[in-house]
């Protein structure tokens, strides 16, 4: 617990981006964020998250990492398990493996993000109105979306169970508010749900602090497939000091290889001084330009857009890199747009009641 009372942060996530956008609404009310990249950051901080990287892992895989990972975490007073916001990933074997690890006596479920046009409705969970596993997702080649019904996902093993539907951010927010004795709980959401926590812990008192914008050039890495990420990449081919990289707009059959030639033109290209800031799309996309750049933790400083965090990396020469990332499939046309504007300008904080 920390000195003042206000409960230390955990989160668990299977991507980076998960990791990333469950810490920032936090950071966003003034609190400080480190994220841990496969192991648990060494950096101190009132929230700790941690990339366990399984979604790309096989379901056994996921189930280890996370129950590692969870014993470490367990002792902080909030535990928050991530989830695609799409069902995507190892859900059920993650989180029978976590809550078994946690110590928690519950679990609430509540995985709509309501700003990105995921809701719940009666237990099936919702992209644009089309349930999750009849959407675009169900074809993903990596992680389709084969189930709609939360029931589905949850493990038989876990018995005290609270699924919230929820079609706006305000009806969230309110429903995780009146639950009782929370560090009892294992709270299991995506960004709609790390926003309604960081409500309910943090009072809105303390802004982060301003970051001055940076003069050097940009690099963007579009590392998905989703259509919605390219047309936000079209948007920047005409900006003087951007860099754009893109996968096929087609999915390709081999998305690996694919991801690893991206991923090592991005290194490449990083070497060079003249960039001060990466931009990416897709948590597997970052995950492997980082790992070619040996970054195992960074800061996460404040979000850009709603599931669109901000974070500050060291490279191993000592230069400082920003770090942008959202997922694939959400996010406004000119999304990508504005986080470069953002990120060349004056950055400033979200206002509080967009959190």
């Amino acid at each position: 617990m920390r000195t003042n009372q206000q409960p230390d942060i955990a989160i668990l996530a299977d991507d980076l981006t998960s990791a990333a956008d469950g810490a920032a609404p936090f950071v966003a009310r003034g609190w400080t964020a480190v994220i841990g990249r496969h192991e648990l950051p060494r950096q101190a901080a009132a929230v700790v998250a941690v990339d366990s990287g399984s979604r790309s892992a096989t379901s056994s895989q996921a189930a280890e990492r996370v129950a590692r990972l969870t014993v470490q975490l367990a002792s902080r007073a909030v535990l928050y398990k991530t989830v695609d916001s799409t069902l995507r990933g190892h859900i059920t074997e993650e989180l029978q493996a976590c809550f078994a690890a946690s110590g928690r006596k519950s679990l609430v479920f509540a995985p709509a993000f309501p700003q990105a046009g995921r809701t719940t409705v009666g237990g099936i969970q919702f992209v644009d109105g089309v349930p999750v596993s009849q959407s675009a997702y169900r074809h993903d080649p990596v992680h389709p979306a084969r189930h709609s019904a939360l029931a589905d996902l949850v493990p038989n093993c876990i018995k005290n169970v609270t699924l919230l539907d929820a079609v706006t951010q305000e009806e969230l927010d309110s429903q995780i508010a009146s639950i009782d004795d929370p560090e009892s709980v294992l709270w299991v959401g995506s960004p709609g749900m790390a926003a309604a926590l960081s409500r309910r812990f943090v009072p809105a008192t303390t802004l982060p602090p301003l970051i001055d914008g940076i003069s050097s050039d940009v690099l963007v890495v579009i590392g998905s497939a989703n259509p919605r990420s390219h047309i936000q990449a079209d948007r920047l081919r005409q900006i003087n000091g951007v860099t754009l990289l893109c996968a096929p707009k087609a999915r390709e059959r081999d998305s690996a290889t694919v991801l690893r030639h991206i991923a090592q033109d991005a290194a490449r290209e990083l070497q060079h001084p003249r960039f001060g800031a990466l931009i990416a799309t897709g948590g597997d996309t970052l995950e492997a330009v980082l790992d070619l750049l040996n970054v195992r933790e960074f800061e996460i400083l404040q979000e850009l857009d709603p599931g669109f965090p901000l974070g500050h990396a060291t490279l191993g020469d000592g230069r400082s890199l920003l770090l942008a990332m959202k997922a694939g499939g959400f996010g406004s046309d000119d999304a990508l747009q504005r986080a470069v504007a953002r990120i060349r300008g004056a950055v400033q904080p979200l206002p509080q009641d967009s959190q």
